[in-house]
């Protein structure tokens, strides 16, 4: 068994979410950025929608974070 808590497992709009604050950024800059619709930007940031490789590697091009933490993030969050 791994020392792993459930409660430190979020979804990676989380981080994201974390990210924009940080980064004085809105979601709709992001969209404009990633090339992708502030509607499916909110639905990552909410929940609602998981993370693609593509939309992952557009997330490493902005903040410089590689795209395989992204998709780790995604499937460490399906696991539970």
């Amino acid at each position: 068994m791994n020392d792993l808590s459930f409660d430190l497992i979020i979804h990676p709009g989380e981080t994201i979410k974390e990210l924009l604050e940080e980064n004085n950024m809105t979601q709709e800059e992001l969209a404009i950025r990633t090339g992708y619709s502030t509607k499916h930007v909110s639905e990552v940031i909410s929940g609602k929608k998981n993370i693609s490789s593509k939309f992952a590697n557009s997330l490493e091009y902005i903040f410089a974070i590689p795209t395989e933490f992204w998709i780790n993030l995604q499937r460490n969050y399906d696991k539970d």
